[in-house]
């Protein structure tokens, strides 16, 4: 189910550092790890947990930052899915 944007503001006050971005639209994550393999090795953790939920964030890996987005491309919105799976990348998150 689409979320309206008030939805949205009120779901990210319980996430860590998620940014709705309107234009995408979508909510947005930057993370800061120690170095290339700790990157790496939150991608794979984040690539199951989206795995058991058939849902994918895009993910862009620039050295030891990654820079997640979440948005359910079939509905051309952010949904409840993209928030569980943002709570879920959170728990993931050293």
């Amino acid at each position: 189910m689409r979320l309206t944007e008030e939805q949205i503001r009120d779901g990210l006050t319980r996430l860590t550092d998620w940014e709705l971005d309107p234009a995408a639209p979508a909510i947005r994550r930057t993370v800061r790890l120690p170095d290339f393999p700790a990157a790496i090795a939150l991608v794979n953790e984040i690539a199951q947990a989206a795995e058991q939920v058939d849902h994918h964030p895009d993910i862009d890996i620039r050295y030891d930052t990654l820079h997640l987005a979440l948005s359910t491309h079939s509905e051309g919105a952010v949904t409840d899915k993209d928030m569980s799976l943002a709570a879920r990348v959170d728990e993931l998150i050293p």
